[in-house]
């Protein structure tokens, strides 16, 4: 259950960027103007969501690898061979 719940943490800012866009998309679609007023903000959105979830994805193999360098150093040196 630990790790299904660290994996979900991992799709925040996609989901919550996601939702935004979505949001905005809505009120172009129901927006009586002839500019779509939230067609910018879509689109502005869009980007955001791989950039957080890049962002965060990063932030968790940095904190892996943190993790790995940790136990190889208990471990102690490997002999070769």
């Amino acid at each position: 259950m630990k790790t299904f719940v660290k994996y979900l943490t991992l799709w925040n800012p996609f989901i919550y960027s996601m939702a935004i866009s979505c949001l905005a998309l809505f009120g172009w679609s129901r927006s009586t103007i002839s500019l779509p007023a939230g067609f910018p903000a879509y689109i502005a959105f869009l980007p955001m969501a791989f950039f957080f979830t890049a962002l965060y994805t990063q932030n968790q193999f940095s904190r892996l690898e943190r993790r790995i360098e940790s136990l190889e150093k208990l471990a102690g040196p490997q002999k070769p061979g």
